[in-house]
């Protein structure tokens, strides 16, 4: 490490008092060192070159010129000999050389060394700044690892809900979805909603809980309410104080077909699971939701195909009766209501399937289903989430639509 002095004064004290002092034992010994071939008025100039540089290196020159003359003067000598006679100029100019030579190569590997060292200090700085982060993020790894530790919710328990929505029929997947997430938020109330092409309405699909505060359709009117924020948001959105007050706690959405086609409603839960990391989980079981029903849909309509008449979205009486069958258990398990409506176009001229549901479809909503016993003549339609009530009006608007397309009745 180079020996470091920041004060000019100090350096230019420290010269003369080395001057005055070669000098002083040489005029009170007489040394005539000046005649020396290691002379040491040389080696003091080197010294201050190395050590100090470029300045201090013509400075220690002057230095010595002055003794130079000095000591001639002293011994009573010729002082033009000294820049007349190549013995005196000559050993000057190798001095001077000598001095700026070492002077240059001083500077020039201090500044090399100050770059060094100030590059060094960066590190060190950064180093610093490193550990406290690295302290920081090993304070957090712990409380986490703590958390995760305490929380119900591990990364075994998580594979495990991952495994518990790998089901085969979205049905299947959202009735999973509804009991993961009861457990996760302690919530009783709970529902999960279709959500029309229009964004203006929900229609149930799945619900746990109070019928009266999720009932069968809610309809959106309001564009700053919680709906509404969740669904152009595609996030899960907190009831706030500028919310109604039958607003719901929490609404999630539910993204499939690069789309919120549905949506997760939970109107009361235990606020002490309501953590950034049960809302991180609920999150990543909506995503997995999402992509299971996609998946599952898709893998559905390649199977459903051959269940339902060519060119159409009309399932066989058999298919039916099997979706009816699982309307029955969710009503059972869930108290989700359904009903049937059944019309007999035996009286109507005959009618292609692929006619009679361009006319029909227009007046159900996107997730009833129809089904159609050839046999017989029957059309039936599956109205999941509909009760009996409400049955009677659709079955009315069906009637009045066939016998208004123009006068076509179906045969």
């Amino acid at each position: 490490m180079f020996y470091q002095q920041s004060s000019f004064i100090r350096k230019f004290i420290e010269l003369i008092l080395v001057f005055l002092v070669l000098g002083f034992l040489d005029q009170t010994l007489e040394w005539n060192m000046l005649e020396w071939l290691f002379n040491p008025v040389f080696f003091a100039v080197l010294l201050f070159s190395l050590r100090y540089g470029l300045h201090l290196a013509l400075l220690s020159f002057a230095a010595a010129f002055i003794y130079h003359v000095y000591d001639i003067y002293q011994r009573d000598g010729d002082l033009f000999l000294l820049f007349y006679d190549s013995s005196n100029y000559l050993s000057l100019l190798f001095l001077l050389v000598t001095a700026v030579i070492s002077g240059l190569y001083s500077t020039s590997f201090r500044e090399r060394y100050e770059s060094q060292q100030y590059v060094l200090e960066e590190t060190r700085d950064e180093n610093e700044e490193l550990k406290s982060s690295l302290s920081v993020l090993e304070r957090s790894q712990r409380v986490m690892q703590a958390k995760v530790l305490d929380s119900e919710y591990t990364l075994s328990r998580i594979y495990e809900v991952g495994k518990t929505l790998d089901q085969p029929s979205p049905e299947l997947v959202r009735n999973e979805a509804v009991t993961i997430i009861g457990d996760l938020f302690d919530a009783e109330d709970l529902a999960i909603y279709h959500v029309d092409s229009s964004k203006k309405s929900l229609r149930l699909r799945v619900r746990k809980g109070n019928t009266e505060r999720l009932p069968q359709t809610i309809f959106i009117d309001d564009a700053a309410s919680i709906f509404s924020r969740s669904l152009r948001n595609k996030t899960i959105t907190l009831k706030t104080v500028e919310d109604e007050a039958t607003a719901p706690v929490l609404i999630g959405p539910v993204v499939y077909n690069q789309d919120v086609r549905e949506v997760l409603v939970i109107d009361q839960l235990d606020f002490a699971k309501l953590t950034k990391y049960e809302v991180q989980i609920l999150s990543l079981v909506l995503d997995w939701m999402g992509n299971r029903i996609e998946r599952a849909g898709e893998y559905l309509r390649k199977e459903e195909e051959q269940k339902m008449y060519p060119g159409t979205n009309i399932y066989y009486k058999e298919a039916f009766d099997e979706l009816v069958q699982m309307q029955e258990k969710r009503e059972e398990k869930y108290g989700v209501p359904y009903s049937v409506v059944s019309i007999d176009v035996s009286p109507y001229r005959e009618m292609s399937v692929v006619e009679a549901e361009i006319i029909l479809r227009a007046y159900l909503r996107e997730l009833d289903i129809m089904g159609y016993d050839q046999s017989n003549q029957y059309f039936y339609f599956l109205l999941p989430g509909t009760s009996t009530q409400n049955a009677s009006i659709v079955e009315e608007r069906i009637y009045k639509a066939l016998e208004t397309k123009g006068g076509i009745h179906i045969g």
